[in-house]
């Protein structure tokens, strides 16, 4: 059996991201570890400036 192993950009930092590492938010977006905590404030799902993160949709 071979593993896959997928990564992908951050969109805040824009550093590649392995699949072990990344985080995953309720508004579809997965990021770096570090980058999490600052995204939720403005994500478009459970931000209180929710508003920000549906404009950068």
């Amino acid at each position: 059996m071979v593993a896959i192993h997928i990564e992908t950009r951050c969109p805040l930092c824009h550093r590649s991201v392995p699949g072990d590492v990344q985080h995953w938010c309720r508004c579809g977006k997965a990021m770096d570890p570090r980058c999490y905590d600052a995204h939720g404030d403005w994500c478009a799902v459970r931000g209180d400036d929710g508003w920000i993160g549906a404009l950068e949709r």
